[in-house]
């Protein structure tokens, strides 16, 4: 039970800020189109999952220990740290959750495109925006996205801020 947190927890990450265009007939927003600008060409790649970690300690773990910890990369399974953004120059976009990793009975597979203005990724995806701030470091050879999470601790739900980084490959 503890474990599908994080699962959850990545496909909330891309379901964060979703606004839904209803002035289109068919109720979709536009893709984003055209080659990615200067600003955004350090983007263009795969980015892979390097580190979980949570402004508190929790443990996500049914090992039968408490032990709670602030890192929850480290309490995951193969399955879970198997998530990729991959961005190309086109403006197509996608978000794979184990689909690397052995034997994951759960995949996750979202597409579309992107733009990113400043520290806000826009993707479009199944005809809905979404806006997902993030962060990337001074080399911009990572990048994180922030998400509130709630997690079971001690028999009661608490709201933890889960930061997700990815790395460049």
């Amino acid at each position: 039970m503890k474990i599908k947190v994080l699962s959850a927890c990545l496909v909330s990450v891309l379901l964060m800020n979703c606004s839904p265009k209803d002035d289109d007939s068919n109720g979709c927003v536009e893709e984003f189109v055209g080659a990615v600008s200067a600003t955004e060409t350090f983007l263009v790649g795969d980015w892979v999952l390097t580190a979980t970690a949570s402004n508190i300690d929790v443990d996500l773990t049914d090992d039968g220990e408490d032990n709670p910890s602030t890192d929850v990369f480290a309490q995951s399974t193969d399955c879970q740290k198997d998530a990729v953004y991959s961005f190309n120059v086109d403006r197509k976009y996608s978000f794979k959750n184990g689909y690397s990793a052995t034997d994951c009975a759960q995949k996750f597979e979202n597409k579309g495109t992107f733009q990113l203005a400043g520290t806000n990724l826009s993707i479009t995806s199944t005809c809905a925006l979404f806006n997902i701030p993030i962060e990337v470091n001074g080399s911009e050879t990572e990048f994180t996205v922030t998400n509130v999470v709630n997690v079971p601790s001690n028999g009661q739900t608490v709201a933890a801020v889960f930061t997700y980084t990815y790395t460049k490959m």
